[in-house]
């Protein structure tokens, strides 16, 4: 179990950005990742438990190879959050920490043009389960462009979505064909406006180009429309 848990640590630490946050779901602790393997300790909960899991996680962390920087640590007072607002709490604490992540040449990358952000497939990559079991999920990255001095900006789809709005995540253009998806009311108003000619539920290739679909537009409802030739 230990070598479980230290392996699922270091799965998530190598795939974090730098300045990525990471709060160990029920633990009242919350790290940032800081430089080449170092991830900081930023607030920890005033209870026994986020006391106790404070120390097992630094051994953990330390176990899988990285460190844990704890000289500045925030002691804060436990929230009692539903398990919905507590995820709401964490993504609004990502977005903002994600307003901090910079280009090489300090823009920020929350200015960049994220509509223009392009999807790409990067492989696959086998992941170690909570039962100890393995899996294999396709790699997917964003990658947006600077601006100012044009670097290209590899995102992972997380963290493209902390930076980017909803339009962004629920579009997506292949070669030929634009898709959005669509939620429940708008799919009753579309039928009820008997529109339904131009929606579609997805699989894993566009079915009319077969271009490969980022994982998030398969197996749902989205409209469709052809890009028109300029």
């Amino acid at each position: 179990m230990g070598n479980t848990a230290q392996y699922e640590i270091k799965n998530i630490l190598e795939r974090m950005r730098e300045q990525g946050l990471w709060q160990p779901s029920g633990l009242g602790l919350s790290y940032v990742k800081e430089g080449d393997k170092t991830v900081k300790l930023i607030s920890q909960e005033n209870t026994s438990k986020s006391v106790d899991a404070r120390v097992r996680m630094k051994i953990l962390v330390e176990r899988a190879g990285w460190k844990v920087d704890d000289s500045f640590c925030e002691i804060i007072e436990a929230t009692h959050f539903s398990p919905e607002e507590q995820q709401m709490d964490e993504i609004t604490q990502r977005r903002k920490l994600a307003q901090s992540w910079k280009c090489s040449c300090g823009t920020r990358l929350s200015s960049f043009p994220l509509r223009d952000g392009v999807w790409k497939k990067d492989g696959q990559r086998e992941i170690v389960m909570a039962n100890g079991e393995t899996e294999i999920r396709e790699e997917w990255s964003v990658v947006v462009t600077c601006s100012v001095c044009d670097i290209q900006v590899p995102l992972d789809a997380y963290a493209y979505s902390l930076l980017a709005d909803n339009e962004c995540m629920f579009s997506y253009k292949t070669s030929k064909m634009i898709y959005t998806i669509v939620d429940k009311p708008n799919i009753i108003q579309t039928i009820d406006n008997k529109l339904s000619e131009s929606m579609i539920i997805l699989g894993s290739l566009c079915p009319f180009y077969g271009d490969l679909l980022p994982p998030h537009f398969r197996g749902v409802v989205c409209l469709y429309s052809a890009i028109k030739e300029e």
